[in-house]
């Protein structure tokens, strides 16, 4: 207890004169410049490889423990590509851009026995949307509109195409004889959606790893990590971190942890949890 406040009282000391020195103006240039360093160190703008964006290290450390995986929004399929060949885990696939899909079906003709492969969008109901694109792989389509404030996406998705969408508890039945393990969720915007329409799944399966991308997307539509994290309550919350081989235990209801700039999170299951924590 006392070394925790000396360390506060240090804190505040040393915090008065950064304040003192760069509270100013023509500092903030510098200030900006910490904040960005600090930004991607923390696991934020986390985006490169999978071994950049500590992906992979994050596959291998629960390599194990996962026997059925589902990846939503897998595009070309390089996230299910990966679970392939980096652990045993039979995968389930669903991407509704059509030359994406097209990728995916090269990669079962190699994996005949270990991938399912769907050509549709999962949401929160069963529907048909627009879904934005701008070149025919892309991996920034999306089911949100407006995405032109967006500056890394500007006008890029200036194409549309009318894709069949799915409730995840749509596929109840043929899930029934099996068990999630681990569900990923790169939408784009519709990760929320995602999770409202799995809602029996997720009471059924209570998969023990679900990853969702979290980026400005949520900030438009003016969600946070707890609201998602609400959804997955039978869960704590854990950051991915880039080139780390660990995993960090955060609380979702705190401002520091809902910074909309590209992160990746994992919901591990309560009962399992605890051995991530170290």
């Amino acid at each position: 207890m006392i070394h925790k406040k000396l360390l506060f009282f240090i804190y505040r000391k040393i915090a008065k004169i950064y304040i003192l020195i760069f509270g100013r103006k023509k500092m903030q240039f510098f200030n900006d410049l910490i904040l960005s360093l600090s930004l991607k160190g923390k696991g934020y703008m986390n985006y490169g490889t999978f071994k950049e964006t500590g992906e992979k290290f994050f596959i291998n450390l629960i390599k194990e423990e996962i026997n059925l995986s589902l990846d939503i929004g897998a595009n070309v399929g390089d996230y299910t590509k990966m679970l392939l060949s980096d652990t045993k885990s039979k995968v389930v696939s669903f991407e509704p851009l059509p030359k994406a899909f097209e990728e995916l079906e090269k990669i079962k003709s190699n994996f005949q026995n270990r991938l399912e492969i769907h050509n549709v969008a999962i949401g929160i109901k069963d529907e048909v949307l627009d879904l934005s694109y701008g070149t025919e792989k892309s991996a920034k389509a999306s089911l949100m509109p407006n995405l032109e404030k967006l500056s890394f996406i500007k006008n890029e998705n200036n194409k549309k195409i009318s894709v069949q969408v799915r409730q995840l508890d749509y596929f109840a039945n043929y899930f029934k004889d099996k068990t999630i393990d681990f569900i990923k969720i790169d939408t784009e915007g519709f990760e929320y959606e995602v999770l409202k329409g799995s809602k029996n799944i997720l009471e059924t399966h209570k998969p023990k790893f679900i990853q969702i991308e979290f980026n400005w997307h949520q900030l438009i539509k003016q969600q946070t990590l707890y609201s998602l994290s609400e959804l997955i309550n039978f869960s704590d919350v854990f950051k991915i971190l880039p080139h780390g081989n660990k995993l960090i235990h955060i609380d979702p209801f705190r401002p520091e942890n809902n910074i909309y700039h590209l992160s990746n999170y994992v919901f591990i299951r309560k009962d399992i949890s605890n051995k991530y924590k170290a």
